[in-house]
C-alpha cells in the first residue's frame, strides 16, 4: 500500500488500525501540548514582526500559495516583507541561505528546495531566505531591516516568537479522522492552537467545506477565514496556453505533492483530457536513480508525443530533465484572499 492510500484508509478516516494506535496517539498529543507550553519558555524575539503560516495536519494544506498571496498583498500595503521557507530536502536546508534578494534568483532548486524557489519566483521585489534553523534565518533577515517576516511552514517550530500564527486547513481533508498521529492526520490536537492564531480554510476549485468542519473550527473561538484557489493558467516556457489548444493533445499529469487528487481536480476544472497521473511522494526529487522514476522516464521515451502537465511546485525540478524540457506544461493556480483577512493581519502588524 502506498503512502497516499494508507493516509486515505487509516488517517483520514477511522479504521481498525487507527483504533489500535489510538493509545499511542493520546500519549503523543499530550507530549505535543507539554512541548508547546513548557519546552521553549523563552523563544527568540526578532526586532520586526513575525508571522507563521503553517498547519496542524501532517500533509499539505496549500500553505505556500497562501504565503505567496499574503506576502504580495502586504507588499502592496507598503510593507517591507521578507519570506523564509525551510528548504525541505534541499542542500541548504541545514546551512541556510538567501534564495532571492528581491531582484534576482541567487541559486537553483537543488539548493533552495521546490517550495522556496516557487515562492521566490512568484515574488519579485521580496527577498526569500531558506533554512530549518529559524532563529538563524531571523538573524540573517535582520540585515534586510524588514517590517515583517513570513515564516512558511513553521507551526511546530517554537524556538522563535511569532506575533501571529496563521493555521491552514484543506477544506476537503479538514482534520482527517480527528486524531493525532500515529492514529490520525493531526500533528497536534486542535486545543494546541495558540491564542494569537487565525484559521484559514483553503478551498480549491470551488470545494465547500462541510458545515461540521466549519463549526468545529469556529468552536475554537479563533477568527476563521476562507481562502479560494482555482486552476488559472497553463504555462509553457513562459507563454500562456489555452486549455482549448490542448484538446487534441496526448496529456499526462506528473506531480510530487501531498494530495495528488487536488491536482487532478485542477486539471479537470480546465477540462484537460489527461490520460494518466504519475503521482510521486511529496517533495520527490525526480532523481534518475529511483526505480519509479526510471519507469516513468522509459514510458516518456516510448511516447514521444506525450505532453506532461505539472504543478508550480514541481516545475523547476522537472525542467532539469532534458527529456521533458520541451514537453512540460505548468498548471498554475490563482489564490484569492478575503480582504478582511489582509486587514486583520495588518491590524496585528500595526499593534
Amino acid at each position: 500500500m502506498d503512502k497516499h492510500s494508507f493516509t486515505t484508509k487509516h488517517l483520514l478516516q477511522r479504521s481498525l488500525l487507527s483504533y489500535m494506535l489510538y493509545p499511542a496517539s493520546r500519549l503523543y498529543a499530550g507530549y505535543m501540548l507539554l512541548r508547546r507550553r513548557y519546552l521553549f519558555p523563552m523563544p527568540y524575539k526578532a526586532a520586526f514582526r513575525v508571522i507563521s503560516i503553517g498547519n496542524l495536519t501532517s500533509g499539505g494544506s496549500g500553505k505556500t500559495p497562501i504565503t505567496i498571496a499574503l506576502a504580495a498583498a502586504l507588499k502592496e500595503k507598503g510593507l517591507n516583507v521578507v519570506v523564509a521557507s525551510r528548504g525541505y530536502h534541499a542542500a541548504w536546508e541545514d546551512q541556510g541561505g538567501m534564495i532571492s534578494d528581491g531582484r534576482k534568483l541567487l541559486t537553483d532548486v537543488s539548493k533552495a528546495g521546490d517550495e522556496a524557489l516557487m515562492v521566490a519566483s512568484a515574488l519579485p521585489g521580496i527577498p526569500v531566505l531558506v533554512g530549518r534553523k529559524r532563529k538563524q534565518v531571523l538573524l540573517q533577515a535582520e540585515k534586510l531591516k524588514p517590517d515583517l517576516l513570513i515564516l512558511d511552514d513553521a507551526m511546530q517550530h517554537l524556538k522563535v516568537a511569532r506575533d501571529l500564527d496563521i493555521v491552514v486547513f484543506d477544506s476537503k481533508v479538514g482534520l482527517g479522522n480527528g486524531w493525532v498521529i500515529p492514529a490520525g492526520y493531526l500533528r497536534e490536537p486542535l486545543s494546541a492552537l495558540p491564542e494569537n492564531s487565525i484559521i484559514l480554510l483553503h478551498s480549491k476549485n470551488g470545494h465547500v467545506a462541510p458545515a461540521s468542519l466549519q463549526n468545529t473550527l469556529l468552536r475554537t473561538g479563533l477568527p476563521l477565514f476562507v481562502v479560494h484557489s482555482s486552476a488559472d493558467t497553463i504555462i509553457s516556457d513562459g507563454r500562456m496556453i489555452s486549455p482549448q489548444a490542448l484538446a487534441h493533445s496526448s496529456l499526462s499529469l506528473i506531480s510530487a505533492i501531498a494530495h495528488p487528487s487536488s491536482f487532478e481536480a485542477s486539471a479537470q476544472a480546465l477540462a484537460l483530457p489527461f490520460r494518466k497521473h504519475y503521482a510521486f511522494p511529496d517533495h520527490f526529487a525526480f532523481a534518475p536513480n529511483n526505480p519509479d522514476m526510471n519507469r516513468f522516464l522509459q514510458e516518456a521515451r516510448n511516447q514521444a508525443d506525450e505532453l506532461y502537465i505539472c504543478t508550480d511546485k514541481d516545475y523547476q525540478k522537472l525542467q532539469q530533465i532534458t527529456l521533458l524540457k520541451d514537453r512540460l506544461l505548468c498548471l498554475s493556480l490563482k489564490t484569492t484572499l478575503d480582504p478582511a483577512l489582509v486587514d486583520k493581519v495588518m491590524g496585528v502588524i500595526d499593534n
